[in-house]
């Protein structure tokens, strides 16, 4: 009787653990998602058929540049209706990139043509070219430069009146690796915001050292919209609003999405 009691004892004993063991590693397997890194504060429609390579804003004004060869742009338009103020289409010779606004001109910057055209802010009338080495890839500016990347790791800070270098920093991360794709730029805050070449993360950049100081996660953004965007469409597209708030959406995606940074 003793023995069939030690019995019963041992085999109550060996389950009870097993019991244990099985809640520990599920707990163990459950992972809570990470709290966004951003708010989502609203979603707009944007046309499917601009491949973007620059976004900036003046007023409440939104400035688009458009890639593709043979139907590359430069877009004025109201981003709440799709309306268009005023458009001018590139040379079929040109692939359009980034663009900027500085004292009232657009500088917009092109693939593998080694131009950057300069337009009036009102009429989009063309004041002007620059030439320069290598791509052409993302554009922005601070209060005295044009600030430039390549597709590289560097970013470069270029004359409004000559388009010359006048510095170049290396785009660093805190393992000391050189961060490269850099592509469509903003100036934020006294930093540098760049979009990554086929990733889903904008990273923020310190102008003076390069270092990259974070990095934004907007992968959710792909399935927020009117319809999953496919990775081939890449997230490209940075914009500041005068209320603080940054748009950004990609190359064809169908929409623009306004959020707060947390």
């Amino acid at each position: 009787m003793k023995y069939f009691i030690y019995i019963l004892l041992l085999f109550a004993t060996i389950l009870l653990l097993s019991c244990d063991d099985n809640t520990n590693t599920n707990t163990n397997t459950i992972v809570n998602p990470p709290d966004p890194e951003y708010t989502l504060v609203e979603i707009y429609s944007h046309n499917e058929g601009y491949f973007t390579q620059g976004f900036e804003f003046v007023g409440d004004t939104l400035i688009e540049s458009t890639g593709e060869y043979g139907r590359s742009k430069l877009i004025k338009y109201n981003y709440t209706s799709e309306d268009i103020y005023n458009e001018i289409s590139l040379d079929n010779i040109y692939f359009g990139e980034g663009l900027t606004v500085f004292d009232s001109i657009i500088y917009q910057i092109t693939w593998k043509e080694n131009k950057c055209f300069k337009y009036s802010l009102d009429s989009l009338k063309l004041l002007g070219e620059f030439s320069y080495s290598g791509d052409g890839w993302g554009l922005t500016h601070d209060s005295t430069s044009i600030i430039m990347s390549n597709g590289s790791s560097n970013i470069y800070f270029r004359d409004p009146a000559t388009f010359d270098i006048v510095r170049e920093i290396s785009v660093k991360d805190s393992n000391n690796y050189s961060v490269s794709n850099l592509n469509e730029l903003e100036y934020i805050g006294n930093r540098i915001y760049a979009n990554i070449l086929n990733s889903d993360y904008i990273v923020i950049i310190d102008p003076e050292t390069g270092y990259v100081e974070r990095r934004i996660n907007l992968s959710d953004l792909r399935t927020m919209g009117d319809g999953t965007i496919s990775s081939f469409n890449v997230l490209n597209g940075i914009a500041l609003h005068p209320n603080g708030n940054i748009f950004v959406t990609g190359k064809k995606w169908p929409n623009i999405f306004e959020i707060k940074i947390k």
